[in-house]
Parts: structure tokens; C-alpha cells; sequence
């Protein structure tokens, strides 16, 4: 498992010993599926726990509780599997690759995770009527992109939380040319380099 890096894990979060376990078995489940799906890269499996388990696991506290959140491109399931088992939210994860929702609906099952739903479905075909209270999107599209994505069913109070790099400069002037936004910054405890955006208020121009 990496045991160290699992201990750098676990010393920088607080969960019941029920849900390290469940984290655990998601970790597991990524492992065998790995050598099917390439579910990350061998570069970041090496250090997951921080890598993407941590990195996940940080927005919690900005999402809040007992919220609905619409997570864009699922992948692996970071950070949506993450946050759902470690919080009280309700997540809504879309995926388009169909081997991923698979593994997404396998972890589920194998996990015993309540409080997920998995759509195969890409964001920009499908119709959204649910009222959300957060989107969280991780390693997806640039900034514009995402929003063009969310604009259409963005309401009033809703939080955009996005998980972005070393190119979050570029991206935000980018996406000031077709839209108005608020935006706060968080520096990301996983990389020098990871910003977490938090958007509000967003408008197309």
C-alpha cells in the first residue's frame, strides 16, 4: 500500500477508523483495476495517497454539509468517491467513459458508498434538473471550458469548487474574456504549485 505514504495520509486528516478502511478498500479496488483501465497515472499512483486521495480530500471543508454536488468528470473517482466517503454530502458523479463508470459503480457496490449516484453521460449533452449546491470538477478541461459547461444550469448561490494547476493564471484570463465571475483562492496542501478555485456568482457576458 505504501505504508509510509499512508501514514503521511492519515496524519494530516481525521476519520473514523471505519472510513480509513473503506479508503483502503477504494485504494484496493484502484490497484486491480488498474492494470485494466489505467485508471491514474504510474507516475502519480506511486504517491496516491497524497497524490490524489489528499488532494481530494482537502476540498471537503469548503463544500460543506449535507450538500448536493454535481462532480464533473468522475475518472477514478477523485475527488467525488473521496468526499463522499468522508463527509455527509450527496454526490452526483458524470463520467463518459463507460469502463469508468463501471469501476465507479463496482466501488460502490464493493465499498458500500450510500451517498452517490453515477451517470455515464457527458456534462454538455445532459440535462440537468436537480438543484445543486456545489460543482467540483478535478483534471478536466480549462477553466472556460468548464464554465461554457456549467453556465447553462448555474444557479444563484451555488459554489464551483475546481481543483487546477500550474496553467490557473492563463486559465482565469482565458475565461474573464466570456464570463463574469467571483473567485477566491486556496493554495492546495498537496502541490506548490495546485490552486483550488472557488467560483460564485458566475454569468456568461
Amino acid at each position: 500500500m505504501g505504508s509510509l505514504i499512508y501514514k503521511n495520509f492519515k496524519s494530516q486528516t481525521s476519520l473514523s477508523e471505519e472510513k480509513y478502511e473503506k479508503l483502503k478498500i477504494f485504494f484496493k479496488l484502484i490497484k486491480l483495476w488498474q492494470k485494466k483501465f489505467n485508471l491514474v497515472s504510474k507516475n502519480s499512483f506511486k504517491t496516491i495517497w497524497e497524490r490524489h486521495f489528499l488532494d481530494s480530500y482537502q476540498i471537503i471543508g469548503l463544500i460543506g454539509n449535507k450538500k448536493n454536488v454535481l462532480d464533473i468528470g468522475s475518472g477514478a473517482g477523485f475527488p467525488a468517491i473521496v468526499c463522499a466517503i468522508c463527509s455527509n454530502n450527496n454526490f452526483h458523479l458524470i463520467e463518459s467513459n463507460k469502463k469508468k463508470c463501471i469501476f465507479l459503480n463496482e466501488v460502490k457496490e464493493v465499498v458500500g458508498i450510500k451517498n452517490i449516484s453515477i451517470f455515464n453521460s457527458r456534462i454538455e449533452t445532459m440535462k440537468i434538473d436537480n438543484d445543486y449546491d456545489c460543482i467540483s470538477a478535478r483534471a478536466v478541461a480549462p477553466l472556460d471550458k468548464l464554465m461554457n459547461y456549467i453556465v447553462k444550469f448555474y444557479k444563484k448561490n451555488m459554489s464551483c469548487i475546481f481543483l487546477k494547476g500550474k496553467t490557473i493564471n492563463k486559465e482565469i484570463e482565458d475565461a474573464k474574456k466570456r464570463f463574469s465571475f467571483d473567485l477566491k483562492f486556496k493554495k492546495s496542501i498537496t502541490s506548490d504549485e495546485g490552486r483550488i478555485l472557488i467560483v460564485k456568482n458566475l454569468k456568461k457576458k
